[in-house]
């Protein structure tokens, strides 16, 4: 007996260092060496932060969230579950905003977005509602910054180097062109397309197209639109045709046009023309 013991104690020895192994990789692979994470930041165990990260007090971190390396999350930011960040990105600083005073604020990332590299993402201003938001399935790529109080919305696509003020809103499954500036406190409807290199200083209607400096009405996008069927049918296409040609085409005073959109049945513009307007828009 005591021998049988004996030799069963190397197989053990094996199987004890085996795991030890497993759990020491999952943990490198999951939580790199050279990163820092603060113990009071709360991260998944799922998780994985990469070389040279640093998550810092009070950040929180879902299941299944990446951080390639040099990723820095300031406290006040939370990062919901499947959500991969690239190189390079910082999630969270403070606003550049000089009536900040220290207040804290927050950064709120949904689910399953791509933040490529070199991304910046300031967290919300007390005097714009204390909060970033960033929707589900958002695309930001490289080098896009999104200012203070900014509301991006579910599947949107920021294109490389695009640049957005405090309080822009972009409606979901809205695309920005490459390198594209927007104003601040200017938005960007849902399902609209805006071209690349633009400054966009007035407000872009849902749907729309947006192209040229300054920037016009293009008419409708029906590209984004035949590719939702569901929501867009003919007889809704129709609709939205007819409403902008009576803003733009019908001669009548666009803000008594407006006023009509504002109580029609259209999601759209109910959604647009709320109190975030700013009172302008692009015109063809």
């Amino acid at each position: 007996m005591l021998k049988g013991s004996v030799s069963d104690r190397p197989h053990t020895s094996k199987a004890r260092s085996a795991a030890l192994i497993a759990s020491n990789y999952y943990l490198y692979r999951m939580l790199h060496p050279s990163a820092f994470v603060h113990p009071q930041a709360k991260v998944h165990e799922s998780a994985s932060v990469g070389p040279w990260c640093l998550v810092d007090e009070g950040a929180e971190i879902g299941p299944g969230v990446i951080f390639e390396s040099r990723v820095h999350v300031y406290g006040g930011v939370s990062i919901a579950a499947n959500t991969h960040v690239y190189d390079g990105a910082v999630l969270g600083a403070p606003p550049q905003d000089l009536k900040y005073a220290g207040e804290p604020t927050r950064l709120e990332i949904s689910e399953n977005c791509v933040i490529r590299e070199y991304c910046t993402l300031n967290r919300g201003t007390v005097q714009g509602g204390g909060c970033t938001r960033i929707a589900t399935g958002v695309l930001l790529m490289a080098y896009t910054h999104v200012g203070h109080d900014c509301d991006i919305g579910e599947h949107a696509v920021i294109s490389n180097g695009c640049q957005l003020g405090g309080h822009v809103r972009i409606g979901k499954y809205a695309t920005l062109g490459g390198v594209t500036g927007v104003q601040q406190r200017n938005q960007v409807g849902a399902y609209a397309f805006v071209g690349g290199t633009l400054k966009v200083d007035r407000d872009v209607p849902p749907a729309s197209k947006a192209f040229g400096i300054p920037p016009k009405w293009g008419g409708l996008n029906l590209h984004a639109l035949r590719l939702h069927t569901s929501e867009f049918p003919p007889s809704r296409i129709d609709a939205l045709s007819r409403a902008f040609h009576a803003l733009y085409r019908s001669g009548r005073p666009i803000a008594e046009v407006i006023d009509e959109l504002k109580k029609s049945p259209e999601p759209l513009f109910q959604t647009f023309f709320d109190d975030h307007w700013s009172g302008t828009l692009i015109r063809p």
